[in-house]
């Protein structure tokens, strides 16, 4: 049990922080570390506990979040999400070559960048508030529908969320030195 506690209480606070983020959307729009807990997860952890804690927070908070944000629970906007992962995935792998602080930190920042492009890529795509041209494209990256303000905020609050998240559990393994030789034996 003393094993699984830490990341019992991980999931716990991220659920709980994915939560609350989502139900007050205008004071920290997408300010949620998810793409961290998976980069981390595959760099350096093991086996089953890889997928684990990232999958187990994805799946109990998603259908929350879906429908406080007023999304369906199971809808278009999971490909872009589908596609974000799959990306952090990419980015870990490469990432585990060299799991050092720096390398980490930017891989964080890569993760939040390909999951800002590729989701704001299938709202272009798919959701009708997006016209079809160039103009809507843009307006899909950076500025948002007009109703819904600019979409540059979420990837400025993504990237800072993953990089926190990053930061705090590297701080955490060096603290932890029976974490860090049982993930560097993986």
């Amino acid at each position: 049990m003393n094993r699984w506690l830490p990341a019992l209480l991980i999931v716990t606070l991220l659920a709980g922080f994915r939560v609350l983020s989502s139900a007050f959307p205008e004071t920290l729009p997408n300010f949620q570390p998810l793409l961290a807990p998976l980069l981390c997860s595959i760099v350096f952890l093991k086996g089953h506990q890889r997928w684990a804690l990232p999958l187990t927070v994805w799946l109990l908070t998603d259908p929350i979040t879906s429908l406080i944000q007023g999304y369906p629970v199971l809808g278009w906007h999971h490909l872009g999400i589908a596609l974000g992962i799959a990306a952090t995935v990419g980015v870990a792998l490469v990432a585990r070559r060299h799991p050092r602080p720096v390398p980490m930190l930017v891989s964080s920042v890569i993760a939040a960048l390909a999951f800002y492009f590729l989701s704001n890529l299938v709202s272009f795509a798919l959701d009708p508030l997006y016209a079809k041209t160039w103009e809507g494209f843009v307006q899909a990256q950076w500025t948002g529908p007009s109703n819904l303000g600019p979409t540059w905020i979420f990837l400025r609050n993504s990237i800072a969320a993953n990089v926190a998240f990053t930061a705090l559990f590297l701080i955490a393994r060096q603290s932890l030195p029976q974490l860090a030789v049982k993930s560097d034996a993986a």
